[in-house]
């Protein structure tokens, strides 16, 4: 019983932490892509998810930060990618949204501040990039939780917003916004 209580702790004592660990890669939850949209003049927001996201990167680096840095996140957006729990408003948004532009959706993280806990990425929708774009992040236990916001407009998708609020004006009470919360959670493990 001792000896079986001396493995444990020796397995504990060396197993390590992502913070401290020498080799780390994304778990099998992998990365969530998340966002808000609002609609109505009381700007109520409509959550959904992305699904589809496909990675080109390392898939595994020495720390969190180098596994990020330059990882690139491309999604051709369409009715079985748009996720908002509602079947039939995931087909609207893919349609009089997501249809209305041009090419994929291609995010790249660029820099990393951990003294500001911030990110920022280039990301390119409608065949527009924008370089800047910045969010919040935490650890929280072995993940990362990253928040920020773009304006749709800044992509040049002024037709497919305008076309998404005629589809729904009645229920958007006539006002579709152009500002877009954004949202990933990403979880990490040791290398094995």
């Amino acid at each position: 019983m001792k000896n079986m209580l001396l493995a444990a702790a020796a397995v504990l004592l060396v197993s390590p932490s992502i913070a401290g660990a020498q080799c780390v890669r994304g778990s099998e939850k992998g990365l969530r892509v998340g966002w808000t949209a609002f609609k109505t003049p009381a700007k109520i927001g409509v959550g959904g998810h992305l699904r589809g996201m496909k990675s080109q990167g390392p898939s595994e680096a020495q720390s969190w930060q180098r596994l990020v840095l330059g990882q690139t996140l491309t999604l051709d957006a369409d009715e079985k990618s748009v996720d908002t729990d509602d079947k039939a408003r995931d087909a609207k948004i893919a349609k009089f949204f997501f249809d209305n532009m041009k090419g994929k959706i291609v995010a790249r993280v660029v820099k990393i501040d951990e003294k500001e806990k911030t990110l920022t990425l280039s990301v390119t929708m409608n065949g527009r990039t924008v370089d800047n774009v910045a969010m919040e992040f935490k650890r929280e236990g072995d993940g990362l939780k990253a928040r920020g916001h773009i304006d749709v407009l800044d992509f040049g998708a002024s037709k497919a917003l305008k076309a998404i609020n005629e589809a729904c004006f009645e229920k958007h009470q006539g006002k579709t916004w152009s500002h877009v919360e954004i949202r990933f959670d990403a979880d990490f493990k040791p290398c094995l």
